[in-house]
């Protein structure tokens, strides 16, 4: 009975704790209760949410605003179609920083924040700090200099943060380095050696000058059920990771991005899974561009109708001490003009990690040089179960067992759906089956017509 005892009493003294929080949390009235934005934030307790009625929301007092901390939600009435935070394009001013260890009680719900101008997330700041940053339209914001905008993060910049954005458009914001126009995340060792663990869910990054999701240094970043579009730069660029985990693109759209889709460089380690990479164009990599020390896995995937002006239409691997596996994904459709329509592969004899392929399908890439499907160089290449367009004659090399393993390939024609409608699921009787994505990638990315226009299958289910 006494065990018990000690065992219930904490837990009644924990319910009244949580009781007393709850009733005691107060709604404060933007501006009915108090002004601005900032002034009902500092008249704010823990466990408040300040609500703020519709309308353009500028000056001091509604930029620049900060949470000091706090454990509160700043939520708008009714959405961020008619709720917004304005910077009007002032120097130095931003919408919102979030830079006093808060954690993910802290919400910024239904706004949109435009018009920031400042070097380090002209729309959002966040650092050393893990908010909860849910369907917000981040746009318009300049990243950098007023002369030069070349700073980082023109919509959104974390750094140390474990950051779950989600429902968030974020989209014509503009950075004038090689750095994101959308999205930055930055991360380091801090004193005790953990690392950030930053969350972008079910979000559209689109329409930025530079990239649309930049992650650089020791983090790892989650990338889920996102479309990131028309970026004048990559669409993702995952760098400098140096191992400490493994990046995630998952159930994602990247498409229409001038520089690229995906870009994995300098010791990073990233998986792709059922994801859709198209109709992106770049100089090599159209659709992934993997560097010479990356650990890149990809599965379950579409890669396709990508554009390379070199080589790598659907990819350009450059392996030396990294390693590229690649299982039940579909290339096709890619181009390139020198070499490798569908993949190219350049391991050093010496160096050269495995590029492993299994249970995919190369077929239909076209390259105006040599090695439509794909140029495989350096050792250790290893495709096993495939479905590759003109076979082993096509990688103009002989199979050795050791440098190059082919094994129980075929060359046939997949028997696509409707390939010239973008729907590369096979048909019933395909030689292919078993090959390419075996889960929904197909259909959860794949288009339908209606009328004559071409949707996305996640537009119809928003319908």
């Amino acid at each position: 009975m006494t065990n018990k005892r000690v065992l219930i009493i904490p837990l009644i003294v924990l319910s009244l704790v949580f009781i007393y929080s709850h009733v005691h949390a107060a709604i404060i009235n933007v501006p009915a209760d108090q002004p601005t934005i900032q002034s009902g934030i500092d008249v704010s307790k823990d466990g408040d949410t300040v609500l703020v009625a519709d309308g353009f929301y500028r000056g001091d007092g509604n930029v620049n605003i900060n949470f000091n901390g706090k454990a509160i939600t700043v939520k708008s009435q009714n959405g961020p179609k008619v709720t917004t935070i304005d910077s009007e394009s002032r120097a130095n001013t931003r919408g919102v920083t979030i830079n006093n260890n808060e954690t993910p009680a802290s919400v910024l719900d239904g706004f949109t924040v435009m018009k920031g101008r400042h070097q380090f997330g002209a729309g959002i700041f966040i650092d050393k700090a893990s908010p909860t940053i849910k369907n917000c339209i981040i746009t318009q914001n300049r990243a950098g200099t007023p002369a030069d905008y070349s700073g980082k993060g023109g919509g959104i910049y974390c750094k140390d943060s474990d950051v779950l954005i989600e429902d968030c458009i974020i989209s014509d914001n503009i950075v004038g380095s090689n750095f994101s126009g959308g999205v930055h995340f930055e991360g380091i060792w801090d004193a005790i050696g953990d690392r950030s663990r930053p969350v972008i869910l079910d979000s559209i990054v689109r329409d930025n000058t530079g990239s649309g999701i930049y992650s650089e240094g020791r983090l790892t970043v989650e990338i889920r059920g996102c479309t990131v579009s028309n970026n004048s730069l990559r669409g993702v660029v995952c760098t400098a990771n140096y191992y400490v985990g493994i990046n995630l693109i998952s159930k994602s759209l990247i498409e229409q991005n001038s520089g690229g889709g995906v870009d994995v460089t300098e010791s990073t380690n990233l998986d792709i899974i059922e994801s859709t990479i198209r109709r992106n164009t770049a100089r090599s990599g159209a659709g992934v561009s993997c560097s010479r020390t990356c650990k890149l896995n990809i599965s379950e995937c579409i890669i396709a109708e990508n554009e390379a002006s070199k080589w790598g239409g659907g990819l350009d691997i450059e392996s030396w001490m990294g390693s590229v596996t690649i299982s039940r994904t579909t290339i096709t459709h890619n181009t390139s003009v020198q070499f490798g329509g569908g993949i190219f592969f350049n391991g050093l004899p010496t160096f050269s990690r495995r590029l492993t392929l299994t249970n995919s399908i190369v077929w239909g890439n076209k390259s105006e040089g040599k090695y439509d499907e794909i140029l495989a160089g350096g050792n250790q290449v290893y495709i096993k179960s495939s479905n590759i367009g003109g076979g082993l004659n096509g990688l103009n090399r002989e199979a050795d067992g050791q440098k190059l393993i082919y094994v129980d390939n075929i060359d046939a024609d997949p028997l696509f759906v409707d390939a010239a409608r973008g729907d590369y699921r096979l048909m019933e009787h395909s030689p292919a089956a078993g090959m390419g994505p075996q889960s929904n990638v197909g259909g959860f990315l794949s288009v339908a017509l209606v009328g004559k226009r071409l949707v996305q299958w996640g537009e119809l289910k928003r319908k």
